[in-house]
């Protein structure tokens, strides 16, 4: 059985923001960065991402808005309309929730579960501290060896770079939410920050986990769509001349594991990669490259989850 229109229309929108929050890795010189930050803050703020799908004609224009007000009505979301039209969209947790179930992602659970092991982790290797921010490394957190020494283009370097992409699968829903923090280096290495409400959140006593449900491939595909269209958007973004964006972390270039490897001439770097599509988009990007999948079939984000990233400003 297809999935109902407010059912496709509430899990492209999930889609769009998983796409926003995703680690931005760079480009650093385009529109981009500040086009993902300003999605961010429009956000966080209450105002949500603006409303772009007007449908192929009349008929499905007025089918999707009437979609979003039904959506509204149950909680799910809010919209900002101004003179009968339509301007922006906010997804409300219970809303980015259902959209989750419906397209099988992971949920805010698993945000959760990437905040705890960030409290536990004690390696200095593995962290440093930037404008009094303690940051940690992706690679610590997801259990692969230093990528940028240790990702080649073998079946292990190409295994290590997939547990890195499904390691930013589970921490996406913790940025949306605010618990988290993440930052890139020029080379695309993220790094991630524990947040004061990520903090608090640790202390309250979890929620039951939201029903399982079988998802459906109308909604998945309707993820994917969402978040290629946000990636090519922000991809294709002009250079805002009043806001610079995000930026880059100053993290040296080489390895940070003391002698295990030689100077950063002797480590393959991940850029001599960059061919490898086994993993999905937020693998590429670790590889050095800001390449959005050709087709919103090939979205790891709707598979769902997109990325994104994001640097201190």
């Amino acid at each position: 059985m297809s999935a109902s229109i407010d059912d496709t229309v509430l899990c492209r929108l999930a889609g769009e923001l998983w796409a926003v929050f995703a680690p931005w890795r760079g480009p650093w010189g385009g529109g981009g960065a500040a086009a993902a930050y300003l999605a961010r803050r429009s956000f966080r703020s209450g105002a949500g991402l603006r409303w772009r799908h007007q449908g192929r004609d009349r008929d499905e224009r007025d089918e999707n808005v009437e979609a979003l007000g039904r959506l509204e009505r149950r909680g799910l979301l809010t919209r900002r309309v101004e003179k009968t039209k339509v301007i922006a969209t906010r997804l409300l947790d219970a809303g980015i929730e259902r959209a989750c179930s419906l397209a099988g992602a992971l949920c805010w659970l698993a945000g959760r579960d990437v905040c705890q092991r960030l409290t536990a982790l004690d390696d200095d290797r593995a962290t440093m501290t930037h404008l009094g921010t303690r940051w940690t490394a992706e690679w610590a957190l997801a259990g692969t060896p230093p990528f940028w020494a240790a990702c080649g283009g073998d079946e292990t370097g190409r295994a290590n770079r997939r547990l890195l992409s499904v390691h930013e699968e589970r921490a996406i829903p913790a940025l949306i939410r605010g618990w988290l923090l993440s930052g890139a280096d020029l080379d695309g290495r993220v790094w991630y920050s524990l947040t004061t409400a990520g903090r608090a959140a640790l202390t309250e006593a979890p929620a039951d986990a939201p029903p399982a449900t079988e998802p459906d491939a109308d909604c998945a595909l309707a993820w994917r769509e969402g978040a290629h269209a946000m990636q090519v958007r922000l991809a294709a973004a002009p250079r805002s001349e009043r806001e610079i964006g995000l930026l880059p972390l100053p993290v040296h270039g080489g390895p940070i594991v003391g002698g295990d490897v030689g100077p950063r001439g002797d480590v393959p770097t991940a850029g001599d990669q960059r061919g490898d599509r086994v993993a999905h988009l937020a693998t590429r990007a670790n590889v050095g490259g800001d390449m959005a999948a050709t087709g919103a079939a090939e979205s790891r984000l709707g598979r769902p989850a997109t990325r994104t990233r994001r640097a201190q400003r």
